[in-house]
């Protein structure tokens, strides 16, 4: 081979290894870190941490549940009739006497500070015991004046409904709430337009996502949304669903280690929803109380009451806060 040949041998070959070249560093490339869209950086709580965990302590006790009533048997001239149904009173009963008062005492020794959303009712039956609540540092949530359906009532009526369960959080410990929550999450159309009237800024009745975000309300007023996600409630696993306390434990940590890791790089939130006289029984306080402790032992974990998230979320939290409109058939 000439040596015009050789040169041109070596002249072609070279664009090749260098196509060659390109293609295979191009192919190596992390592609998804051109297209995946940057994500806002924190703090996206206070201090800088990484994920808030918001505990609920409902108190129910005696709160005038339609359980609280059963009919006469079938075929007897008292089907018709309502009776007391006295188990389920009892069981609401011992909320009062005996769940939150453990359940008290329990998130004194973890250090947790929790939002316990009180009925009305409960309150005027039990007003020493809502003032304690709020004397061991918790925060004294909204509801109504009875734990009854409201998502059909005429927009007035609810007023008064929401109102008067206010009042008589008012009367007992000198507070006017800041967060609110309808039995069963079930709000009407009117709820959180009436609530923002009524100087809340915020409810828990909303399952959409894990983190607070920002409903306009009455025109273009902020209102926060601060979710309570169901799956990992108490009732519904020991109650409605009948699964056992490890199972409980288990979704409680799993639940945890996704939103914490997802903290890393996004604002995450994790609910703990607690019933007086669910959580606070014997068998399942020790749960309870080794989550808290679990989860507490890692770094920048913030347990947060509700008005907590609200007010960082709506103020210091605002730009980093998403903003929807409400999906709601009007």
């Amino acid at each position: 081979m000439g040596e015009s040949q050789r040169n041109t041998h070596k002249v072609n070959l070279m664009p090749t290894l260098t196509k060659r070249t390109l293609l295979t560093a191009a192919l190596a490339a992390p592609a998804l870190a051109i297209a995946q869209p940057t994500r806002p950086r924190g703090p996206f709580w206070p201090g800088g941490a990484r994920l808030a965990v918001g505990v609920c302590m409902m108190f129910e006790a005696d709160g005038g549940q339609p359980a609280m009533w059963q009919q006469g048997p079938p075929g007897t001239p008292q089907a018709a009739q309502r009776f007391p149904n006295l188990p389920m009173i009892q069981a609401r009963t011992y909320g009062a006497k005996e769940g939150i008062p453990r359940l008290l005492d329990m998130l004194d020794r973890v250090g947790c500070r929790v939002s316990s959303f009180m009925i009305g009712e409960s309150i005027q039956r039990y007003p020493d015991l809502a003032r304690e609540i709020v004397a061991r540092g918790h925060e004294a949530g909204g509801r109504a004046i009875r734990h009854a359906p409201q998502f059909f009532m005429p927009k007035e009526q609810e007023r008064d409904f929401l109102r008067e369960g206010f009042e008589a959080l008012r009367t007992a410990t000198g507070l006017w709430p800041k967060g609110f929550n309808a039995q069963g999450l079930q709000g009407s159309v009117n709820t959180n337009d009436l609530l923002q009237e009524l100087g809340l800024i915020y409810s828990i009745d909303d399952r959409t996502r894990d983190e607070p975000w920002i409903q306009k309300v009455n025109g273009d007023r902020d209102f926060c949304l601060v979710p309570y996600i169901g799956h990992v409630n108490d009732l519904n696993f020991f109650q409605n669903q009948q699964r056992s306390l490890s199972d409980y434990e288990q979704t409680l940590k799993q639940e945890f280690e996704v939103l914490y890791e997802e903290g890393a790089t996004r604002r995450r939130m994790m609910s703990v929803p607690l019933h007086d006289f669910v959580a606070g029984r014997p068998a399942v306080l020790p749960s309870v109380e080794r989550f808290l402790r679990w989860a507490g032992g890692h770094p920048g974990v913030w347990f947060a009451r509700r008005d907590e998230i609200a007010e960082w979320a709506l103020g210091p939290g605002r730009a980093l806060t998403p903003v929807d409109a409400p999906v709601i058939p009007r």
